[in-house]
Formats: C-alpha cells, structure tokens, sequence
C-alpha cells in the first residue's frame, strides 16, 4: 500500500501520480487510457482490457509427461483467460496427443482449432462475454440439472432405461457451462469491466458464484450416478419398485428450486426456510437407509446399487443447502433488522 497526495492542476482537476512499479508491469505509456470505476469511497483504476493484446501460450508436447497431461494443461489454459494456445507436435508420437486435443474441445465453449498442420496445432478461444453473461449460464445450468432429476423421476415411475441413459448425456453440457463460468469469473475478478460485462454488479460476489457453479456441477455428476446404478440395477431386478426414491427424488427437486430462486432473488427468507424442509428430507433419506439395511432382500449387489443411489440422493440435497447459505452471505448487505 502507497500513499499518494492529490494535487490541483488548472484549478478544477485532481491529480494524484501512479506507481511506476505498476506503470511497469502495465507496460503503460503516455497517451494510453485509463478506466476508472467508482466503488464507494474507491476508486478503481484498470488498463483498457478492450485494447490489451491477445494472451498466447505455447505448448510443447515433449515436455508432457502424457496425452491426458494435455488434456488438462490446455483445460488450465482455458480457466485463466488465455485466448491463443498453440500446440508443438514435436514428438514422433503425436497421433495421441491429437486425440487428447480434439477431446478435450468437447469440455469447452467458445474453442476452436484455426490451425492443424504436421507439427503444429493452434487452438483460438473466441468467447462473447455480451452473449454469455454468468447469471445467464448459471440458470441453464439449474435448468439442465432440474430436467434431468425431472427424468430421472419419469424413469423409475416408468421403468424407462432409455430416459435414463439420456439423463446421463446431459451431464455432458453441464460440464461444458461449468468450464465457461469458471473462466469468466476469473476475468471477473481481474477486470471490473469484464465484470460489469458478465452481469456481475459486485465482485466480491464472484466467490459465491465460483461456489454455486461448483455445486451445480456437482449435482450433475450426482445424478448421473443414480442414473448409471438405475441402469445396473434394472438389468439385476427387472420389476424394481423404488416409490420411496421417486418421493424423495421430487423432495429434493423443490428443495433444489427454492434455492436456486433464494439465490438469483437474493432472498435470505426463502434460504432460511430451506434449512427446515432439508431437516425433513434428510430424515426421510435416514428412514429409507434403515429399511434398506433392515430388508430381507438377499441380493446383496442390488443393496449396494440402492444404498449408492441414496448417498448421491444425499449430496444432491446437502449442494442445495450450500446454495441456500450462499444466498444468504450474498443478500447481507441489504439485510435490514428493526430495533
């Protein structure tokens, strides 16, 4: 922290100097503008990211120590906001790690390979941040996880493997949001601009939605996985009845809706209510668990299939709660208390 005098030049404008450390590292120089944004008693000042250069980086595959390696260093790339990533084929062997790139384009948005010779491929990250704002992502990606717990609803009243298997695509798109938002929170916290750009008013706020795409995420995976037991259990027990998981599968789908609305409304009375229905839920899971235990049934890979089902039932509700909370810390600076 510097402290800085503010001077008067021509009568009517304040002048304070900039830290030529910054101004540095900025590569700022005469003539280039500023912009400032006001925040309270703040202000904060940022180089133009309209006008900054495109960030490129360079990978050499001799130097991963695997194709799978890749995957996850262009994925690492993607999250922290490079636009151009450029990929030496300087191996013998680089038909795997070819793969491993044009696998790795179905996890991300808004990727494309612009260059594809012998040795090299470049890959060109063009994301609209006007037509991709975060709250936008956000609530496709409630909307994705709620027709999915939806039709993993209809597939046990109906004994539809095929609607299963289809919840169990979905994931897929799920994974692909989860990246974006990631990214752009990233930009989000560096850039008020970009920020402002996302629809992010505060950006304090981008460690709450940093934490809520996470749990949407991660209800996604959760699902999937009930979705996958279904499946193994349906070839075990052609006729299973599971009412008690359809009744506890629309619990939790009204749970994971009011917190998702307690979230995107910023209200803290809808989130406290949820913590008392969840207590309602979660005996109803410990009663359904205890029958499960207590049951005569002898077939002890159909148990293990339901009781996994069950635990992922579980995680689904306990992510609803994480948001509930998160819209609570996120709605207090507007709570108000009579004296």
């Amino acid at each position: 922290m510097e402290a800085r005098k503010v001077y008067v030049s021509g009568g009517s404008t304040y002048v304070i100097s900039l830290p030529k450390k910054w101004v540095t590292k900025t590569n700022l120089k005469p003539g280039d503008s500023l912009v400032v944004t006001e925040h309270g008693s703040s202000l904060l000042i940022e180089t133009s990211v309209i006008e900054r250069e495109s960030q490129t980086k360079e990978i050499k595959i001799s130097q991963v120590t695997s194709s799978e390696a890749l995957e996850r260093i262009i994925i690492a790339f993607y999250l922290v906001g490079y636009d151009t990533i450029r990929i030496k084929l300087d191996r013998k062997d680089h038909l795997p790690y070819r793969k491993s790139i044009r696998n790795v384009l179905d996890y991300l948005i808004g990727i494309e390979i612009v260059e594809d010779t012998n040795d090299l491929m470049t890959l060109e990250i063009m994301v609209d941040y006007k037509r991709m704002m975060t709250m936008q992502v956000l609530q496709r990606m409630f909307s994705l996880d709620r027709s999915m717990l939806l039709d993993l609803g209809k597939a046990f009243k109906n004994m539809d493997i095929g609607l299963a298997k289809d919840v169990i695509v979905r994931e897929r798109e799920i994974d692909r949001l989860y990246f974006l938002v990631v990214r752009q929170l990233k930009s989000a916290v560096e850039y008020q601009q970009v920020a402002e750009k996302l629809g992010i008013e505060n950006q304090r706020d981008c460690l709450g939605y940093r934490i809520t795409v996470k749990a949407l995420e991660r209800i996604a995976d959760h699902i999937e996985n009930i979705a996958k037991s279904y499946i193994q259990l349906s070839d075990i027990q052609k006729d299973v009845q599971l009412d008690d998981f359809i009744k506890l599968n629309n619990s939790i789908i009204v749970i994971f809706e009011k917190s998702v609305d307690a979230l995107f409304t910023r209200n803290h009375v809808l989130a406290e209510k949820i913590f008392q229905e969840l207590k309602e839920i979660n005996e109803f899971h410990s009663a359904i668990s205890n029958e499960l235990l207590q049951s005569k049934d002898k077939n002890i890979q159909s148990a293990i299939l339901k009781k996994t089902m069950l635990d992922s039932f579980g995680r689904i509700g306990s992510y609803s709660g994480d948001i509930a909370e998160i819209a609570i810390n996120m709605s207090a600076g507007s709570l108000t208390f009579d004296r």
